[in-house]
């Protein structure tokens, strides 16, 4: 166990207030009711201590800062080495220190490097026409079918998970016979056990995906050794069949939950603020300023953890080496010094730097990829379902680092039945 040094505390909020304030940002997910928390969180103060040890940051250029300057490092293999005795009998947790999303430098540099390829600008713009769009129409269409067949359906189930599952699988060219069902189970089962005090049934959920995802990755990629295809897949297993396994689990357990989390995230949108639609369907270019503030307002992932690796000074105060951080994007995108009337919906707002995705050394190279899955998907949806709204209220996941929708069934006016609850 760790024991971190906090700097003192704000004098307006002693430990027992602080640690009911953390208690309430730990069971919030909804963004009205985050939104609240969020304000009481920048009263206290830009660091807010936790019961823990760990500092909560609240400030969108504080969070930038964390995210951004190499001081501030992963909670990796080598600090759980450290810190955490008996972690590496957890092969989820062993299998994300083995992808870039848990490593620094150098390892996450090589681990790295096949991505940035495979994830190039150019690259993406051509899966963008060539698959991305393709699609997004016949997984849009083929909801709308549902809905209107049957009064409603859970746009999550049936779009927002199996989309990105079905996008990564035909950019790396894996093969059919790989259950993209599953594979979207897996990969989301998996990533959950970075929930910040995640419980012992979710940890055992993700070991056992972990293992059975890993497996699965093996036996595909020593087929593509055998038999190449000419695909994405072939290539890693030629350069490095044992680190392929860890891109696979990099693309699959980061990029499908947190592309499902915003898709469900603008389709709430489309389907409570009716007036979205028709702009889009009026204006299509106005789906990529939807998208971006359905970023700020509702983000994937909210909340990135990080250690001081040297002595440093954060919001004013000199914080130790080996201080804990957890950098709240949802907070900081809801920063008034950034964004004025943070807590209203606005797509019209001016652009500003968003943190959804990251910044510095560790930004998603999948931001694009997601983002435009996002954008057609508001434009395909707006289009194939006029007048669509929600059927019942969405149900979320448990907080506070990965709160996204896990259903929200759709009702349209043109549905054939009614709609189900």
């Amino acid at each position: 166990m760790i024991h971190l040094t906090s700097p003192p505390l704000s004098p307006a909020l002693d430990a027992r207030s602080a640690a009911g304030l953390v208690r309430r940002w730990r069971k919030a997910v909804e963004p009205d009711e985050l939104a609240r928390v969020y304000d009481a969180l920048a009263k206290a103060g830009p660091l807010v201590p936790t019961p823990w040890g760990a500092l909560l940051v609240t400030g969108h250029e504080d969070c930038r800062q964390v995210l951004a300057d190499r001081v501030w490092r992963t909670l990796g293999a080598r600090w759980r080495d450290a810190h955490r005795p008996g972690w590496r009998s957890s092969p989820s947790t062993v299998g994300l220190c083995e992808t870039p999303l848990q490593q620094d430098p150098p390892e996450h540099t090589a681990r790295r490097r096949p991505l940035n390829s495979a994830l190039a600008p150019r690259a993406m713009r051509e899966a963008a026409e060539n698959l991305v769009e393709p699609l997004v129409a016949a997984y849009v269409d083929r909801f709308a079918a549902a809905v209107r067949r049957g009064g409603s359906a859970d746009v999550v189930a049936e779009v927002c998970r199996p989309l990105p599952t079905a996008v990564l699988a035909g950019l790396t060219g894996l093969p059919p016979e790989v259950d993209r069902a599953w594979l979207a189970a897996e990969s989301a089962a998996m990533v959950r056990v970075e929930e910040l005090a995640a419980p012992p049934s979710v940890v055992r959920r993700a070991d056992a995906a972990a293992v059975a995802l890993l497996d699965r990755y093996d036996r595909v990629l020593a087929e593509r050794l055998r038999r190449p295809a000419g695909d994405l897949l072939s290539r890693w297993a030629a350069e490095d069949p044992h680190g392929a396994r860890y891109l696979l689990l990099t693309l699959f357990s980061a990029g499908v939950p947190t592309t499902a989390a915003l898709l469900a995230a603008v389709a709430l949108a489309l389907t409570t603020r009716p007036l979205l639609a028709e702009r889009i369907r009026q204006d299509p270019g106005f789906a990529e300023r939807l998208t971006d503030e359905v970023l700020r307002w509702d983000p994937p992932g909210r909340v990135v953890t990080r250690v001081a690796a040297a002595g440093t000074e954060l919001a004013g105060r000199i914080l130790p080496a080996g201080q804990v951080v957890h950098a709240l994007i949802g907070a900081a995108h809801r920063d008034p010094l950034l964004f004025p009337d943070p807590h209203a919906f606005d797509p019209d707002r001016p652009p500003q730097r968003l943190l959804a995705f990251g910044t510095g050394l560790h930004y998603c190279l999948g931001s694009h990829l997601a983002r435009t899955q996002a954008v057609a998907f508001a434009r395909g949806f707006a289009r194939a379902l006029p007048g669509a709204r929600t059927a019942a209220p969405p149900e979320r996941h448990a907080g506070p680092s990965m709160a996204d929708i896990a259903r929200l069934p759709i009702h349209s006016p043109l549905s054939q039945g009614s709609p189900s609850q």
